[in-house]
């Protein structure tokens, strides 16, 4: 009945192209930060997972189960485990690398898609279809100006500030609020930001992207909904 219920609420959004699911194989020179100093290598992404090959000889590798979430910019990933940090530390092992090669948005959305579970994305893809207006995302130092767009895989915020883009998937968002047409905050897992719009929101649009947030959380196993 959810199911149901989920795809009649994309199809009151216009006309959205869905691409293809991109063959995940991609490689670059990479450093691996280490409490002192760094580690050279290079970083493979594959349909398997993530794999480091250090210049030094050592390989590490993780499957995308092992991969509790992780933090995407272009140049940057942060990949968080479920592996308790050394000497008793708190808290999980992370792990960050610095990219020589750019990560396109096809490449991290299909990241997204592997790991599944909330992440921070901050890889939009400029050219993705659907509902499109103009918004102001508001920071402590006064914010950035730039698109937000609403389509079938869920919302994206796409600015030229870089570290300010976003791609969120259903499966990233808690929910949303609209105290007035002109304003929009967007409730993720990761992270939270506050939109000031510079053109209405209809109501119409926000209660289908509200119901689309609901029907996946409630898809979910072990997901209850959000209303």
């Amino acid at each position: 009945m959810r199911a149901t219920k989920f795809f009649a609420i994309l199809l009151l959004l216009p006309a959205i192209a869905i691409p293809a699911q991109t063959v995940l194989s991609w490689t670059s020179p990479a450093k691996l930060h280490h409490v002192i100093g760094q580690e050279k290598g290079d970083l493979k992404i594959t349909g398997e997972g993530i794999e480091f090959r250090s210049l030094k000889g050592r390989t590490v590798s993780w499957n995308y189960l092992e991969v509790q979430t992780f933090l995407l910019s272009p140049q940057t990933l942060v990949i968080e485990t479920y592996q308790n940090r050394k000497h008793h530390l708190p808290g999980m092992q992370r792990f960050r690398f610095d990219l020589d090669q750019a990560v396109s948005a096809k490449i991290a959305a299909e990241l997204a898609r592997k790991i599944q579970r909330p992440s921070q994305n901050e890889v939009p893809d400029p050219e993705s279809q659907g509902v499109v207006i103009l918004a102001h995302h508001r920071t402590p130092t006064g914010g950035t100006n730039g698109s937000l767009r609403f389509s079938d895989g869920g919302i994206e915020y796409v600015t030229d500030v870089r570290g300010d883009s976003r791609s969120w998937r259903w499966a990233d968002l808690q929910t949303l609020s609209d105290p007035d047409p002109f304003h929009l905050l967007v409730f993720g897992y990761r992270d939270t930001f506050t939109f000031d719009l510079k053109a209405t929101l209809s109501q119409a649009l926000f209660y289908r992207l509200v119901d689309a947030i609901d029907a996946h959380n409630a898809s979910e196993p072990g997901q209850g909904s959000s209303r």
